[in-house]
């Protein structure tokens, strides 16, 4: 059974916006929060962006399972849609090689040894924020298989599905972590149950169902309010339970969200979902969330480009959080404007 072709979704388009933005102030806010001693006043709010932040990656998966497991595309389709990736990957990759060629050895001849590119490629990327591309190019490789287990599943089987994986992913790993008798014994393994596939059937299950409704509004935000602030709490008490230098962020694990982040993506997720704002806001957020890939792609190396050159000095004029919000603002709109521009071409339209 195929679903019926999707209309363009303006809420879409805002949680891939705003994943966009949160990816530049997940790869930003770091770099403040980690000049600050835990308990610090500047502390807290740069705890709590940085929490908001880590939303990014679990809010795109769930954009992604709600637009991709609600039909069944043939084979062709599906190795398109890998095709496609690799070669973002690869062009992406290449604009970093360069870069980094330009920056270290000259350009030539090191922009003709593909060899080592492709090693390099292979063997540890280009940008860290590029381990995304790897697991979505893995998720897409099983995009075929789990757009036929979605069609089979009933919407209480798709919420059966999400629970367990929140459960032994999400909320196991956080019980274990405080009373480590309860970790589960090594042997023992459920491939199946893992947060990010949690996330992704999370997004078909949160889109299909009953519309929005105040309280329903109400409720998603009441628990993203929760989760952050269990978040910032958690955290502190992390901080309280080592030795100074040692690492408190141990909800920081990017391949394997904790609890509150799967349920604090969930929540925005759904808030953001069923928006419909007028006809230019709608056009506006269309073109911001066309361009998200792009920014995502390019953000890592205009980061690393202004943070002397742009945020030093805003530190040095203004606020710590006040040049922050500046630095990440600049950043996202540079990638925004470029990214505007290169997709004008059709080549490049097709890999962003």
């Amino acid at each position: 059974m195929t679903a019926p072709a999707l209309k363009r979704s303006p809420g879409f388009d805002a949680a891939r916006a705003l994943g966009a933005f949160l990816v530049v102030s997940n790869h930003t806010i770091s770099a403040l929060l980690k000049a600050y001693a835990p308990g610090e006043a500047q502390w807290w709010p740069a705890l709590l962006i940085y929490y908001v932040a880590k939303l990014a990656v679990p809010l795109y998966v769930l954009v992604s399972g709600a637009l991709l497991l609600r039909r069944v595309d043939d084979p062709r389709k599906a190795l398109w849609r890998v095709g496609r990736m690799v070669l973002s990957l690869l062009a992406a990759s290449y604009v970093y090689f360069l870069f980094d060629a330009w920056a270290r050895w000259g350009l030539w001849p090191r922009m003709a040894r593909l060899d080592v590119f492709v090693e390099l490629v292979w063997t540890q990327g280009f940008a860290d924020s590029f381990w995304y591309l790897y697991f979505y190019i893995g998720l897409m490789l099983m995009l075929p298989f789990l757009q036929r287990l979605a069609q089979r599943l009933s919407r209480r089987g798709l919420g059966c599905l999400t629970l367990a994986c929140l459960v032994v992913d999400g909320l196991w790993p956080m019980l274990a972590h405080y009373w480590p008798g309860l970790a589960l014994p090594d042997a023992f393994r459920t491939p199946l149950f893992t947060g990010y596939l949690g996330l992704f059937f999370a997004g078909r299950y949160l889109t299909t169902g009953h519309g929005p409704t105040r309280g329903r509004r109400a409720g998603a935000a009441a628990v993203l309010a929760a989760t952050l602030a269990l978040n910032v709490a958690l955290t502190w008490l992390e901080a309280g339970r080592i030795a100074p230098g040692e690492r408190y962020l141990f909800m920081d694990d990017r391949y394997a969200p904790s609890l509150t982040i799967m349920l604090g993506a969930m929540a925005l997720f759904s808030l953001l979902s069923p928006l419909r704002p007028g006809r230019v806001a709608s056009r506006i957020v269309g073109e911001l969330g066309a361009c998200s890939f792009g920014v995502y792609l390019l953000q890592e190396l205009f980061i690393l480009q202004t943070r002397e050159r742009l945020f030093a000095p805003l530190r040095a004029s203004m606020p710590d959080l006040a040049a922050w919000l500046v630095w990440a603002a600049a950043v996202y709109a540079l990638a925004v404007a470029i990214v505007f521009v290169t997709r004008r071409l059709p080549v490049a339209r097709r890999l962003l």
